[in-house]
């Protein structure tokens, strides 16, 4: 085989592209006690939920708030007025949290040793 394309053969084949990625959320922050997977959670809730970033900046303000009210309900067990968790998804007839989880966090950190106060 020529020397051309013998090399040619011995290229390693190109990666398949990977799709790029969605445009930025522009008042969708990391808050500074969120943990990285909770933050990420939050985001692809976004994704799942509204699809790519409205235009409108009070449009975007409204889908990042909502994004802490469904964050907060799930993990922490929060209430929110009825409006705000329909338009969050995450009302009546969904589970939310009771604390047990962040309690067991805390055991598990020695944070209160074996006490667990109601």
């Amino acid at each position: 085989a020529p020397p051309v394309a013998a090399a040619a053969a011995a290229a390693p084949a190109a990666a398949p592209r990977s799709p790029p990625p969605p445009p930025p959320r522009p008042y969708l922050t990391r808050q500074p006690s969120e943990t990285a997977r909770a933050f990420a959670e939050r985001a692809a809730y976004l994704r799942e939920r509204f699809g790519p970033p409205p235009a409108d900046e009070l449009a975007a303000m409204r889908q990042a708030a909502l994004s802490m009210v469904w964050q907060n309900s799930r993990q922490l067990g929060c209430r929110y007025p009825a409006g705000a968790e329909e338009r969050a998804g995450c009302g009546a007839g969904r589970p939310l949290a009771t604390g047990a989880a962040i309690e067991g966090e805390m055991r598990a950190r020695g944070a209160t040793g074996d006490k667990v106060t109601a």
